[in-house]
């Protein structure tokens, strides 16, 4: 495939589309506005290979095979195809912008998309000027992150927006210098992302987000063409196999030098977004995997669970994550955890839904790179996004860490144990917070309906 992409890429002078969605809006933008051919028949062919190109993958690669575990895969290719379907087909024209609607993580999700989070994205173009306004919400993070492909190209926090004490903001973004508040973009950039993580689902405010077009574009944008419905075709069958591709041999590389413990290595500790830590699981019946980490004090984290394509675990019917607002913490500022197949009766229990593998990944940022609206904190004093670039993706599909190891990045480290599930007791602080069946109950009812509400924003 990567020759084949190769190939591709040195034919039609294009990039090629890899296993990041940020990809396929960049190539979609190559798509010829004034083409009137008839759509060739084998585009749809080549479509369905590649869908079933990434059948074989899930059936024939390194995925666990466990019942539950192989169906949670194939359930994930429905969840990545409609996932791309939105950032395709769903993707408005970057003439005419709009943010998409927030994500519906515990629905379509991809690449172990954060619980507490409304995600929300936006095609642009590099060649005209954009006006991003809003109120800002409560977030305990908030940012703006910009891309060229692959490639990060810049990023904006909270702070960045300069927003009044009612957390209004306007803010230009374009090649050309304009009066206000205006920031140069990088040449290439083709999509934006923002991101907004919350720890009380329940109070939770998202921001009011627009953005418009403040130049004529060079050329029209068809709806329809046969070069650009070729093109969606080509870049999501392609996008999804490598993805599959991609987090398949991630997670069975991880399992093979970490299971049922953290990986050393942190990813993006001095970055701007939070911090992860990877840890991952293989337990047997009557087993269970003990997390103990120390929290930040006064800074958002949290933690979630995936399956083998780093497919978010359901959190909307489930609790297959928790933050620093829904956990218990110790006395002794120690988050403790039990990731297990069945309920221990505890009140941080992370619910595997019967995987027999699968990820963890836990969010961590500290409280003084905390921005959220009204808060005083002065902007970063840059002109152009080029100085604010990142490119925390760089290697992440390779085969080397991603990052620093965990000791000395400033970040604690988290411990993981496995224990047998009769034993679990006698290994817990006193006071460890229990739950009946009915509380639980009573939980994932408040979660379902907290999460329609965060989503639907």
């Amino acid at each position: 495939m990567a020759r084949q992409q190769e190939t591709e890429q040195q034919e039609t002078g294009q990039q090629a589309i890899d296993w990041s969605f940020f990809s396929m809006a960049r190539y979609l933008l190559t798509a010829d506005p004034a083409d009137g051919s008839m759509l060739p028949g084998d585009a749809w062919d080549g479509f369905l290979e590649r869908l079933a190109e990434a059948g074989r993958l899930v059936a024939g690669g390194p995925l666990p095979r466990a019942p539950v575990d192989r169906a949670s895969a194939y359930r994930g290719l429905l969840q990545l195809l409609c996932f791309g379907m939105e950032r395709t087909l769903g993707s408005a024209d970057p003439a005419r912008p709009v943010f998409s609607r927030p994500w519906p993580v515990h629905l379509f999700d991809y690449g172990a998309g954060n619980p507490d989070a409304v995600y929300r994205t936006a095609s642009l173009r590099d060649d005209v000027t954009y006006r991003i306004s809003g109120t800002l919400g409560n977030a305990a993070f908030m940012s703006f992150e910009f891309f060229d492909g692959q490639t990060q190209a810049g990023s904006l926090l909270a702070r960045d927006l300069r927003p009044d004490a009612s957390g209004r903001f306007e803010i230009l973004l374009g090649p050309a210098e304009r009066a206000g508040h205006w920031l140069q973009v990088v040449p290439g950039t083709s999509y934006l992302l923002s991101r907004e993580f919350f720890g009380d689902w329940a109070a939770a405010e998202p921001s009011v987000l627009r953005i418009d077009c403040l130049d004529e574009p060079p050329a029209p944008w068809p709806v329809m063409s046969a070069d650009r419905v070729s093109k969606e075709l080509h870049a999501l069958g392609t996008w999804l196999t490598e993805t599959v591709r991609v987090f398949a041999n991630a997670q069975a590389r991880e399992i093979r030098q970490f299971a049922n413990e953290w990986d050393p290595h942190v990813s993006r500790p001095a970055g701007d977004l939070p911090a992860i830590h990877h840890a991952y699981w293989d337990l047997r019946p009557g087993q269970c995997l003990l997390i103990e980490t120390r929290v930040p004090d006064g800074g958002y984290w949290g933690i979630q669970l995936a399956n083998g394509l780093w497919n978010t675990l359901d959190f909307a019917n489930r609790q297959t994550s928790l933050n620093g607002a829904q956990a218990h913490v110790d006395p002794d500022g120690m988050f403790r955890a039990v990731i297990a197949h069945a309920d221990p009766g505890v009140a941080n229990w992370l619910d595997t839904l019967g995987h027999q593998q699968g990820s963890v990944h836990l969010r961590l940022l500290r409280s003084g790179a905390r921005a959220p609206a009204g808060t005083p904190t002065r902007p970063r004093p840059v002109r152009s996004l080029a100085e604010t670039r990142d490119d925390w993706m760089a290697g992440w599909a390779g085969e080397e860490p991603s990052g620093p190891p965990a000791n000395g990045s400033g970040y604690p480290a988290p411990a993981a144990r496995v224990v047998a599930l009769d034993d679990l007791a006698g290994l817990l602080p006193a006071g460890t917070p229990r739950v009946t069946r009915a509380q639980r109950r009573r939980v994932l009812d408040e979660r379902l309906r907290q999460v329609t509400r965060l989503q639907r924003s």
